[in-house]
């Protein structure tokens, strides 16, 4: 089965991972394919529509079930990436959340001029490559501020978080991280994981 796995990262946000194995005319429609699959594997519900924001932010139309009865009053919030072969999605209930996953290779090293501080240290394809994912998903975390690279700076990093600064509203978000052989996985919320600057 294409679904890798759903993870509860809270009792409002939820986590999906998808092996894109959709058949579709185009990449890109079969994308869309994975991730609606993907949204109906997380929430139950095959009726879900995904639209985009001018932005480019995505949202969902319709009415689904919710994660929690308790909540569900709440907006749905959704982030969404895509990679080779990959799908990955948050929802959360009231709290805006950004993810992203990128297939591991040796791409990053060449634009790593574009996206990486010098007083940033990114010293392996591997660190690079994170460093770049936790840019995305702060950027599609606060889509609505329009922030370029050099916005956000990484400040420390512990053994699964990156502290990412979003120097246009002066905060540290914490951002999560894992990989595999395959893939590069970051995630945010706007939520208690920001700590602000002094």
């Amino acid at each position: 089965m294409p679904l890798i796995e759903t993870r509860q990262l809270a009792s409002h946000i939820m986590l999906g991972l998808w092996h894109i194995s959709e058949e579709a005319p185009t990449p890109r429609q079969r994308e869309r394919l994975a991730t609606r699959n993907l949204l109906c594997a997380m929430t139950g519900d095959d009726t879900i529509t995904i639209d985009h924001e001018p932005s480019g932010k995505p949202f969902l139309k319709s009415q689904f079930s919710t994660l929690n009865p308790q909540i569900s009053n709440l907006n749905p919030q959704i982030s969404i990436s895509h990679t080779r072969g990959f799908a990955a999605a948050m929802l959360s209930y009231g709290v805006p959340v950004g993810i992203d996953i990128e297939y591991i290779s040796d791409r990053v090293d060449r634009i790593a001029p574009r996206f990486i501080h010098p007083e940033e240290k990114a010293e392996t394809t591997l660190q690079r490559l994170l460093l770049w994912s936790a840019k995305e998903t702060v950027y599609k975390l606060y889509s609505e501020d329009k922030l370029a690279f050099f916005d956000m700076r990484l400040r420390g990093m512990d053994s699964q978080v990156m502290h990412i600064e979003q120097r246009k509203r002066e905060i540290v978000v914490d951002v999560h991280f894992e990989h595999t052989n395959d893939y590069v996985l970051t995630f945010a919320t706007e939520a208690a994981e920001l700590i602000r600057i002094k």
